[in-house]
């Protein structure tokens, strides 16, 4: 038994029992049924069962002397001769997963079946099978070798491993003397061959595979997150399965509030009692500590998933909780995590990325999309949608969302909701609302609505004929001014006619278009503006950055859109009235990114508000947008297309991951219509992304890439090469650091709704 090996130096029953006993008392905290829970035990006892071959072990030996050569120091022809050996014995090594599957099958298939339990219920099979490769209908198959099964070993492990599981309250195990049978029947075929043999199902027969893809879609998710859980546990530095739950939530809210000096307002108290309600509607006020009150709501939580619209607000909700909570208790997901925590961390924290990217942090701040994602059956969607089901919710700044995107939520709502839910936003606009399930609605005071943060000035014609002027006309007053456009070429054109033709010396330039370097950068330097600062930017201002400048004026916009940017000028209200001048006029650009009808219905509230309004006249004027908006047949169908496309995708899956090498489904995998971008490396970076690669620095390639729609792949592909070795697209567009990448002339229009930062 001590000769069998999980890793170099880690015995093979060690693991297995580790995993055992951390399996159980996660299962336990994620309050599994009883079948469940020995179901996922089952899983943890076997998923490493097929190591027990001689091909395997072989590896493992190899390893072993790899890592005893480099502790002595031995000559470096004599590492590598072993280095060599033991990548060849790693590519004759039985994958383990497959040779667990003759195993599991036999222990699941004679477990006694529970109440209403449909035959071929093998969920613990499936997580074993899957638990490195995702399930799907390629899975393994055409693997036509037999296991090389230590015989005289398995008899003894699956005994220990009985007895393991008897100790933590699995009691109806089958006797082993009427399985091992079984299983030496099963194991004279190749596994991979099992999984595509018809098998009796109720009245039909169906293959095992198909049997796995039409488990019971919760069970089975939860069943493999336990044992994943368990498994990257006994693999971390501090194997706890308490540090993935929260304990103090409340009290460590209000401390972090007493340390900054912070007295609770009244709505924060409210909040803080309607702890008790499993669905909190909040309405603030920007800059009123709406993230304070809803972190008081949540306080009693085990766990807390916060959901914000873009990665800019994500990671900056991801750095203030860590001030809150901790550093090692805040998990980061979305497309960029990786990169951010490696650069934040100054090494590879496998750990916070792990477990963050699955949403099992106590905490973790994510985009919304990594939510939508996991329920349209991305990597490892069985372990986010698991933990998010008994997980408190936080959807802040919901109205940022467009009808496809809001359809395919209110469909994952609908099918799992979490344990506790919580919607947020300073518009939350009635209509917005009743797409939701009712819940305790907490407002912030009449105060704070009452207050008069902006002048309002209308403006004929466009931002780009006289904006600038405006704008150099406070600046000489040592104002710091904001300058929105709803473009990057407009945006790159005010600021070149800044630098040129006015020779203005305090400007600045901030969109979507920079290299992630690049955009941090000005992102840093946006926040302290010197005194006649002028700083150009598009939308990427509205919910990604926490400033407040003197002035603004912007281009016209949605008005829920121009409510975010007015709350980037005099954000606290501590100052009189700010001027924000809003020229009516729009660009074709904004149209097509708009829609001409919003514009206009936008036009008209605008009208129709006072010069100083209050921030409840423009709730209210946002809420008559959105009367407006959500009355459309087109918004209407838009919601609707979200809603079917998640029944569909989770139809057509079952249990299966998706596949996106598929084209179909590939085209359905989508959280967003109309902002689907990719990210490219500019020619003028190719170099340093060479020199990056040669390094083994691949990790900050994405400090080089800078996103752009992905139609012009197709409409502009001149000016695009695949990079096969760094896994992106180059393109020959110009790009310089002051100004950003450089759009192709245009040739046809880009779809409605791409939304050009």
């Amino acid at each position: 038994m001590a000769e069998l090996l999980a890793k170099p130096d880690v015995p093979l029953l060690f693991h297995l029992e580790e995993v055992i006993r951390l399996g159980a008392e996660i299962a336990e905290r994620m309050r599994l049924p009883t079948r469940l829970r020995a179901k996922a035990l089952l899983a943890c006892a076997l998923h490493d069962i097929g190591k027990a071959t001689r091909s395997f072990q072989d590896y493992m030996r190899a390893l072993r002397m790899v890592q005893e050569a480099e502790q002595r120091g031995a000559p470096a022809p004599e590492q590598e001769r072993l280095r060599r050996i033991a990548r060849q014995r790693k590519a004759q090594a039985y994958p383990h997963a497959l040779a667990s599957l003759p195993i599991a099958l036999a222990a699941e298939g004679n477990l006694p079946s529970g109440p209403g339990e449909s035959p071929g219920a093998f969920e613990a099979t499936a997580a074993v099978l899957s638990h490195h490769s995702p399930l799907g209908p390629g899975l393994y198959k055409g693997y036509e070798s037999l296991p090389d099964y230590l015989w005289d070993d398995l008899p003894d492990l699956l005994r220990a491993l009985w007895e393991l599981m008897y100790e933590h309250g699995v009691d109806e195990l089958p006797v082993l003397k009427d399985i091992e049978p079984q299983i030496r029947i099963l194991a004279r075929q190749a596994p991979a061959a099992l999984l595509e043999q018809p098998l009796p199902f109720g009245n039909e027969f169906r293959t095992l595979r198909g049997m796995l893809q039409r488990l019971p879609t919760q069970d089975f998710a939860r069943v493999k997150t336990v044992l994943h859980l368990a498994d990257w546990l006994a693999s971390a530095k501090s194997p706890c399965p308490s540090a993935l739950f929260l304990s103090t939530g409340t009290l460590t809210v209000q401390r972090s509030m007493e340390t900054r000096g912070q007295s609770l307002r009244d709505f924060q108290r409210r909040a803080q009692s309607a702890a008790d309600r499993e669905i909190l509607l909040l309405r603030a006020p920007t800059g009123t500590g709406k993230t304070e009150a809803l972190l008081l709501w949540a306080g009693r939580a085990e766990r807390i998933i916060y959901l914000l619209p873009t990665q800019a607000t994500t990671n900056a909700m991801w750095r203030r909780l860590r001030g809150i909570y901790g550093n090692d208790a805040v998990g980061l997901a979305h497309g960029r995590a990786s990169y951010m925590l490696r650069r934040e961390f100054d090494e590879d924290p496998l750990d916070l990325r792990l477990f963050g990217s699955v949403f099992a942090k106590p905490v973790t701040v994510a985009t919304l999309d990594q939510y939508l994602l996991a329920h349209l059956h991305g990597r490892h969607w069985e372990e986010r949608r698991s933990l998010a089901r008994g997980a408190t919710l936080i959807l802040d700044e919901i109205h940022a969302y467009e009808p496809y995107t809001l359809g395919l939520l209110l469909e994952a709502l609908s099918r799992e909701p979490p344990a506790r839910l919580a919607l947020a936003s300073a518009t939350l606009p009635d209509p917005l609302l009743q797409l939701f399930p009712p819940g305790e609605p907490v407002d912030a005071e009449p105060d704070l609505w009452a207050r008069r943060r902006h002048r309002i000035r209308l403006c004929g014609g466009r931002l780009t004929d006289h904006g600038l002027e405006i704008a150099m006309d406070l600046a000489r007053k040592g104002k710091t001014v904001l300058v929105i456009a709803n473009t990057v070429r407009d945006a790159q054109q005010l600021y070149r006619q800044l630098r040129e033709a006015h020779r203005w010396p305090q400007r600045a330039l901030l969109h979507s278009r920079f290299t992630l370097a690049d955009r941090a950068r000005r992102e840093e330097e946006a926040q302290r503006p010197q005194p006649g600062t002028i700083l150009i930017a598009t939308q990427v201002v509205e919910v990604s950055l926490d400033i407040s400048y003197d002035a603004m004026i912007t281009e016209i916009a949605p008005m829920d859109a121009l409510v975010q940017r007015m709350g980037r000028v005099n954000r606290q209200g501590i100052h009189p009235p700010a001027p924000v001048w809003i020229c009516q006029d729009w660009s074709e650009g904004a149209q097509r990114v708009y829609g001409r009808e919003i514009l206009l219905w936008s036009r008209e509230l605008l009208e129709a508000l006072p010069e100083t309004p209050s921030d409840a006249d423009l709730a209210y004027a946002v809420q008559q947008l959105y009367e407006r908006v959500m009355s459309d047949p087109a918004w209407q169908r838009e919601l609707e297309d979200g809603r079917a496309a998640m029944r569909e995708i989770q139809q057509i899956l079952g249990c299966y991951t998706i596949d996106l090498s598929d084209e179909e489904m590939k085209n359905r995998f989508t959280a967003r219509r109309g902002t689907l971008s990719i990210e490219v490396l500019p020619e003028v970076l190719a170099s340093e992304a060479d020199a990056l690669r040669e390094r083994g620095e691949m990790w900050r390639l994405p400090e080089l890439l800078v996103p752009v729609p992905i139609y012009w792949l197709k409409e502009h592909g001149a000016f695009f090469t695949p990079r096969t070795d760094l896994g992106c697209f180059q393109t020959a567009l110009p790009y310089h650091p002051e100004e950003g990448l450089q759009e192709p002339e245009p040739q046809t229009a880009g779809p409605r709704g791409v939304i050009v930062e």
